[in-house]
């Protein structure tokens, strides 16, 4: 199961993935998700992922497909990853944070 918890707060929307980002649960939300970014055209996009309990190769794809979204409305995108697991995998084209806090 997944759930995503969305915040808008001084001026960036934070997005927190929690449980499973796997290919049998992340179409549940990434149609809206990308409505949102679409529609709002958010300046700033944080993706937390602290409380992600298991991610597949769908997931990380997700992941890509969120940043690839943003590049084309012109916003920024955030992975806030304190467990450093995604890190190393995306730190060569999205920023990394520890914490939510160092984006504010």
């Amino acid at each position: 199961m997944l759930d995503i918890n969305f915040e808008f707060r001084k001026g960036i929307f934070f997005v927190r993935l929690i449980g499973d980002l796997t290919k049998d649960t992340y179409g549940l939300v990434s149609e809206k998700l990308e409505k949102l970014i679409l529609e709002n055209k958010f300046k700033y996009i944080v993706v937390n992922t602290d409380r992600i309990k298991r991610i597949d190769f769908t997931g990380l794809n997700f992941i890509n497909q969120i940043y690839f979204l943003i590049k084309e409305s012109e916003s920024n995108l955030i992975i806030c990853d304190k467990t450093k697991i995604l890190t190393p995998i995306f730190s060569e084209y999205i920023p990394n944070i520890v914490s939510e806090l160092e984006v504010l």
